[in-house]
């Protein structure tokens, strides 16, 4: 069933719910067992004032390679070989527990849970701790039913670290004309 307008809406899109360490907000999953989200302010003495609504969700990097994603079912897929955009807002914690280097988002798409799938698009290196908005843009391959958005190093990282984003309110996806 199409969504109104042809977009596609996150549940949840502003990562509502009882702040707390080490739990993913009602809608999401995480594609990654064992290593979840915190939901912000609140989780681990971080007190970070969300961009909208109540909460915010932060995700880490890991120098032992390991990271932490988020991951939802869309309310209908997304075609293959179309082109989508959304925006989200991101911020960097300077002192997140011992994570505090920056990070940044990789999106990924997959027609199964608990899959990543494929690569689609990445945020550039989040290293400013006020809350921007950024606009991505992705090429689908095939169809994708599951978004994952996984916490990444800087580009060009040889040696893994330890280090965070902070996730806020999602725009729906909506369809884009190809360049």
């Amino acid at each position: 069933m199409e969504q109104p307008s042809g977009k596609i809406f996150f549940r949840n899109p502003s990562f509502e719910d009882t702040p707390r360490a080490s739990a993913v907000p009602k809608g999401w999953h995480s594609s990654t067992p064992g290593s979840t989200p915190d939901i912000l302010p609140g989780a681990w003495g971080i007190e970070f004032a969300p961009q909208a609504g109540n909460t915010c969700i932060g995700l880490v990097v890991r120098h032992d390679g390991t990271t932490e994603d988020i991951a939802q079912a869309l309310a209908e897929p997304l075609d293959a070989d179309a082109c989508y955009t959304f925006s989200i807002n991101l911020a960097h914690v300077e002192q997140y527990v011992g994570f505090n280097q920056p990070a940044r988002i990789r999106v990924w798409g997959s027609a199964t849970r608990g899959t990543k799938g494929i690569l689609l698009t990445s945020s550039p290196l989040i290293n400013h701790s006020d809350w921007r908005q950024y606009q991505l843009q992705f090429l689908t391959k095939e169809s994708v039913r599951y978004l994952t958005l996984e916490a990444w190093y800087g580009p060009g990282v040889i040696f893994k670290y330890n280090g965070n984003i902070l996730l806020d309110n999602c725009s729906p996806i909506e369809k884009c004309a190809r360049a």
